[in-house]
Parts: C-alpha cells; structure tokens; sequence
C-alpha cells in the first residue's frame, strides 16, 4: 500500500476542518467566560492585585483602607444656667522624649524631668520611653521621671525585647490612678508594635479616662496608622468616662488617622492654640504630629495651648488647660 493510501489518511476532513472549529469554540467559550469573571471583580469590588498573607492576617476584616470620615467633633455652647459654675481644671502635658537623649547622644533624662516640672501639668502623656535597654544605661525611666517630678507613673511597654529592654509609652498623673491597661493596636506592614495605654484617674469627684497614643512612624507606617487610629476610634467610643488622648500620632492635622479621631475628640492647638503648632522639625519642614486631644465632657481654657521647646528631645512638648465641665448634660 503506497503512503497516500495508509488508512490513518483517509478521515482527512477531520485535521483540516472539524478539529480547527473545535478549537475555536473552546477559545470562544473560554473568553467569554474570562469576561464575565472580569466584570463580576469589578461590580464585587476585588482587587485587581493579590494580598498578601502578613496583610490579610494583620488588618481586621471590618477595616476599610479608606474610610469614610465624619466631619470633626465641634466644640458645644454652654447651655442656659451653666455659666459661671465652677469646673476643675486639669493641665495636660504631650512629650515624646526620644528616650531622653539628645543630638549628640547623650542620656539627658535629668533635663526632661526639668522641664515637665517647668510646664506644671496635672497628667503627661510620654512616648519613646526606655526601660533598661543599653542605650539608655538600663534606667528604667517611667520610674525615673516618676521619681523626679513626684507624679504617679504607669509604663505600657509595647516592645518587651528592645536593646537589652523594653520601649513604651507612660502617663504620670498628679490624681490618683485607679486602674491602667493597654489596648494592642493591629499590624499591617509588621513595622513595630503599638499600643493605647489609658489609666482611669480620680479627679475630684470624676473619674476620667486619660490615655497616650503613639501611632507609627515613615511611610512603611502609613498603612499602619489607619488601622490603629480606627482601633483606638472604636475604644473611645465605649469608654463612658470624660476621655483625653494625647500622643503622637506621626500625622498631621489633614491626614487620615487625625482626621478619624476627629470625629470623636477636640484638638487643643485649634480650640486654645495659636499659630500653627509644629512640634518636629525635620530638614527645612516643620510638621504638627503632637496632640492634645480631649472629648466634649471638656472645655480648653482659651489661650492656654502652647508648644514648649525641649533642650534634650526632637520633639517640642504641647501643653494645654481642660476644663472638666459639669455633668448632667451642663456642657
């Protein structure tokens, strides 16, 4: 039998017709089913890109990278018959005191328990503060300052293995502290742990909330800083008590993580500041990313915000006067 005549040649019709039209209809279906998968993605809302795992792990499934922000609280009138009742007044310090350590590295903690002293505060939000690491020769410094300025001292570490030890934030309180805890705030980038400490103090007859916040720090915590603000957003709005929250939050006044504890708390340098309140400066940038912060069961005593330099920190102080209105609706 010659080659042409084999009979694996003779269904010819198949390989040049039917099995191209095949193929075709394979390709069809397979686009247009690729079409429907797209357009569903894009009505559902999924990201065009995959994320990864440490981000799917760390951001709480409720957390929008975008939130929809409310308008910022204002501050209320006072109401009839409320003028002129006395209120207590409590003076509030924020500090972050770089460890206690100057531009040219040395510890100068002596030098920061000076100056809270100068400002005469009632309660001091501190952050980057050291417990026994080597930088800072193994000086617990919460007690320290403690110590020094005769306040009562709690630390809230948030690094518990940091240079030989631990790294936090603390509030030292001129009232009695009835109780402290710390709320973990939650990673996305695995930068650097964080956390809101809040201690309940007795000031007169009133238990207040008073909490220090330190938010993250660069552009790797951007992302960071949302979630935690959103976090400590959703605490205040359970705690009962007259709150105040003061910190920094490594994020100016126009920036998102203000912009959502906004709509829960007054700003002190706006209510009872003048000018624009920069604490840091970094190169020809002055930047605002230190708060006092305090919700409507206060007033701030005009013109009593101001920001205070620091001889040892990178950060200048802010300082400020709360009034701790009367209850029973007279704010």
């Amino acid at each position: 039998m010659s080659h042409d005549q084999r009979p694996d040649r003779e269904p010819s019709w198949l390989a040049t017709g039917f099995a191209p039209a095949v193929l075709l209809v394979v390709v069809v279906v397979v686009v247009s089913l690729a079409v429907v998968v797209r357009r569903e993605a894009r009505s559902s809302g999924s990201p065009s890109a995959p994320v990864s795992t440490a981000t799917q792990s760390a951001v709480p499934p409720a957390t929008d990278p975008d939130p929809q922000v409310g308008p910022p609280l204002q501050p209320a009138g006072p109401e009839p018959g409320c003028r002129g009742r006395p209120s207590q007044t409590v003076r509030v310090l924020q500090f972050n005191i770089h460890a206690g350590i100057d531009a040219a590295g040395e510890v100068g903690l002596s030098r920061i328990a000076e100056e809270i002293e100068a400002a005469e505060p009632d309660l001091v939000s501190l952050n980057e503060v050291d417990d026994g690491t080597r930088r800072s020769g193994g000086v617990d410094e919460a007690s320290y300052l403690s110590r020094a300025t005769g306040l009562q001292g709690v630390f809230g570490p948030t690094l518990l293995a940091y240079d030989g030890g631990r790294f936090g934030n603390a509030i030292l309180s001129r009232y009695p502290v009835l109780e402290s805890h710390i709320t973990p705030l939650p990673e996305v980038s695995g930068y650097e742990p964080r956390a809101l400490l809040t201690a309940t103090v007795r000031v007169g007859h009133r238990t207040v909330s008073f909490s220090s916040l330190h938010l993250s720090a660069g552009g790797g915590g951007a992302a960071d800083r949302v979630v935690e603000a959103e976090t400590v957003a959703r605490a205040l709005r359970a705690d009962r008590n007259p709150t105040v929250v003061a910190g920094d939050l490594n994020s100016e006044p126009s920036e998102l993580p203000v912009r959502i504890l906004r709509q829960h708390l007054l700003d002190a340098q706006e209510q009872a500041g003048s000018g624009p309140g920069d604490t840091v400066d970094e190169g020809d940038l002055s930047r605002r990313i230190d708060y006092v912060l305090y919700d409507d069961h206060f007033a701030a005593v005009a013109d009593s915000t101001q920001v205070l330099p620091s001889a040892v920190s990178d950060h200048r102080s802010v300082v400020t006067d709360l009034a701790l209105l009367p209850p029973h609706g007279c704010r």
